[in-house]
């Protein structure tokens, strides 16, 4: 609690130099922005994502805020602050909610990526089974592998497998894309919305899993 409390002295006797970097881009893309916000006020719901499991202290700065109609879907993105036991860790996440999603607890991330999801949150059989390039590097964990399959259709892993280290999280209204620990420049962060963009579209509009 200490070393939150002395960073939001910090932030407050000098101009967080990130923080001005993505209020500039929000300002150029039409985004609303917050400089910071403490963990406390978020959604009861996005408490329960893994990514932000912890009992430190927490924040994100440099909200930018923004609704794409097209969609209905409004997109936060921010950095995530943690303050553990020995480092700061800071985390670049995407943030999607809207009503046009219904996800079962479902969660990607790349193998060997250090997780605390218990195992009874593991399906019985691993949805799309023959997408063996994908399952090399990224694990799925879902309830059920049918239910994750009826949600999310192939070219989901099919474009995820163009980054690296991503991971997805998926629960009710919530999508969740982010890299563990790792911040977007800010040179990258609207090529990165517009790649998280395109994974709504596909996840939204993409019927090939009908046909699988």
């Amino acid at each position: 609690m200490i070393e939150g409390f002395f960073d939001d002295i910090k932030d407050i006797i000098q101009k967080n130099g990130r923080v001005e970097e993505m209020r500039q881009i929000a300002s150029m893309n039409g985004f609303r922005f917050r400089s910071r916000e403490t963990f406390a006020r978020q959604d009861y719901l996005l408490k329960e994502f893994s990514i932000f499991k912890g009992k430190k202290d927490k924040r994100i700065k440099g909200i930018m805020m923004k609704k794409e109609p097209s969609f209905d879907i409004n997109i936060r993105v921010y950095d995530y602050w943690y303050f553990g036991d020995f480092k700061k860790r800071k985390t670049t996440v995407y943030e999607v909610f809207g009503k046009a999603l219904d996800f079962p607890r479902l969660e990607i991330r790349p193998r060997g990526l250090l997780n605390q999801m218990t195992e009874f949150f593991w399906a019985n059989e691993k949805p799309y089974p023959d997408q063996k390039d994908f399952h090399t590097k990224y694990e799925v964990l879902s309830m059920d592998a049918k239910l994750f399959e009826a949600e999310m259709s192939p070219r989901v892993l099919e474009h995820l497998m163009s980054r690296k280290n991503i991971s997805v999280e998926g629960e009710g209204d919530y999508l969740l894309v982010y890299s563990t620990y790792e911040i977007t420049p800010a040179k990258y962060l609207m090529e990165e919305y517009d790649y998280v963009l395109d994974l709504v579209e596909i996840i939204l509009n993409d019927d090939t899993n009908e046909y699988v």
